[in-house]
C-alpha cells in the first residue's frame, strides 16, 4: 500500500500541531510532579570501576541519575483484598498450556494467580496456608 505523497502532506500539519500539543502536556504534568521523578545511584552503589584517562590515571566513576517515568497515579490499578478463586478443572476452560502462572503453597494450602490477570491488578493480598501474604506482578 503506498502513500502519496500529496495525502502525507496533508497529514503533516495535523501530526505536527499532536506532536506539539502532546510535549506540553508532558511539560506540563512534569511540571505538576505526576510524570516523573529522578533517583540518583551512587557509582559506588553500582559498583562503577574508576575510568582510565589514557595517561596512566583514572579518574573516579559518576553517579548515574535516572528518570523514573509514571504514567498512571499513585493506586492507579486497584488492589485486591479478597481474590476469587475457580478449581483446576474450571481454570482449564479459560487457561491454555503455555500459560504462565505464579503458585503459593504455604501449609499445604496452595492458590495460583495468573499473570495474564495480574497484568491488570498492581497487588493482590490473599491468605494461603492462614498467612497473610502480598502477590505482585
Amino acid at each position: 500500500m503506498a502513500v502519496s505523497f500529496r495525502a502525507l502532506r496533508s497529514a503533516l500539519p495535523m501530526l505536527l500541531v499532536l506532536a506539539i500539543a502532546l510535549t506540553f502536556l508532558v511539560f506540563i504534568l512534569r511540571r505538576a510532579g505526576l510524570f516523573s521523578e529522578s533517583v540518583t545511584l551512587s557509582a559506588e552503589t553500582l559498583q562503577i570501576a574508576p575510568v582510565s584517562t589514557g595517561d596512566g590515571t583514572a579518574s573516579p566513576p559518576e553517579d548515574v541519575t535516572l528518570e523514573i517515568i509514571t504514567l498512571l497515579p499513585k493506586d492507579g490499578i486497584p488492589a485486591i483484598f479478597d481474590p476469587q478463586f475457580v478449581s483446576a478443572q474450571e481454570a482449564d476452560g479459560f487457561l491454555r498450556d503455555g500459560d504462565q502462572v505464579m503458585g503459593v503453597v504455604i501449609d499445604g494450602d496452595a492458590r495460583a494467580y495468573g499473570t495474564a490477570f495480574l497484568s491488570n491488578r498492581e497487588v493482590v493480598n490473599d491468605t494461603v496456608g492462614g498467612r497473610a501474604i502480598t502477590v505482585t506482578w
